[in-house]
């Protein structure tokens, strides 16, 4: 039986103590084998350019090392797992640092360390600049209210890339999770539920404590939904939640009508076709035209101005 011969490769390399981190990036051999067809495969389970160091106490001062060689121009790696690693607020920062430059990484799991509401922000601090990372796992990190209204107000307003968000068993509150909802469908108005985030599809809160209103979240995950159906296009989504607003609140429809007479009048009846025509689209024109119907001061401000 010939040796197992060993090449130069970029997969994934996991240390058992803090000491031999710096080994982590100063190697890059992997091991290689062939199968029956002669076609070589990496043994250790094929997940190049990613790095498993879970369960390893590395802390802050860990991530600091670790970060330094995520910057290696050499390479490139797109999955970083560091969950169960008493990794605290300074760690946090020390990677929301190295994420506004990073353009690269796309999965970062930070399950079960101490990151608090603070780290929370700092990582949110991040996601307003970095444009990769597609998930991000901050299960059971003692992270509360304030730490999930930094995250979801960067995610409304200011990244469009995340896709998988994991929050399980933070004690959010009944706060934390409206601030969750007001992301996903903001329902203040028509404007701010055309721009919130319609990019996110899985918020993971299995086990949040403290939240006594449960239908926030079957709501959160009605909106989720919605966002899953309507890819690729937000604008589809944006529109769909609108129409799910409506049905629960026709007055809704009125107050916008109401808005636009007082701000841009000559904008009204483009507006008026627009909705209808979506609601037209989906079967459900009767509530609107009855709400309409039986308010026709709605439309009386202006006496000059005719439908």
């Amino acid at each position: 039986m010939p040796s197992t011969p060993y090449r130069r490769s970029w997969s994934s390399l996991s240390s058992s103590c803090l000491d031999s981190v710096e080994a982590l990036f100063q190697s890059d051999v992997g091991m290689i084998d062939a199968n029956e067809d002669g076609e070589e495969f990496i043994r250790d389970g094929g997940h190049e350019g990613a790095i498993f160091l879970g369960g390893n106490h590395l802390g802050d001062k860990g991530v600091a090392r670790i970060v330094d060689g995520l910057h290696d121009p050499c390479r490139e790696y797109y999955k970083l797992y560091l969950c169960d690693n008493r990794i605290g607020h300074l760690g946090a920062s020390i990677l929301s640092y190295s994420l506004k430059y990073n353009t690269a990484l796309m999965e970062l799991s930070l399950g079960s360390n101490h990151l608090s509401d603070e780290g929370a922000t700092y990582l949110a601090s991040s996601l307003s600049v970095n444009n990769t990372l597609e998930m991000l796992n901050l299960e059971n990190n003692n992270i509360g209210p304030s730490g999930v209204t930094a995250l979801a107000h960067t995610l409304e307003h200011e990244n469009n890339s995340l896709h998988w968000l994991v929050l399980s068993e933070n004690p959010i509150g009944d706060e934390g999770t409206m601030q969750i909802l007001k992301c996903i469908g903001n329902s203040s108005s028509f404007d701010c539920m055309e721009t919130c985030n319609h990019y996110l599809l899985s918020i993971v809160l299995k086990k949040v404590t403290k939240v006594k209103d449960t239908t926030l979240l079957r709501k959160i995950q009605c909106y989720l939904k919605i966002n899953r159906l309507s890819v690729p296009s937000p604008r589809l989504a944006a529109q769909r939640k609108m129409l799910m607003q409506v049905n629960e609140n026709p007055n809704a429809l009125l107050d916008f009508f109401c808005t636009m007479q007082r701000d841009d009048a000559g904008m009204v009846i483009y507006l008026k076709t627009c909705i209808l025509a979506l609601l037209g689209g989906h079967g459900d024109l009767s509530t609107s035209f009855v709400v309409l119907k039986n308010s026709p001061h709605v439309f009386s401000s202006d006496p000059d101005m005719t439908y």
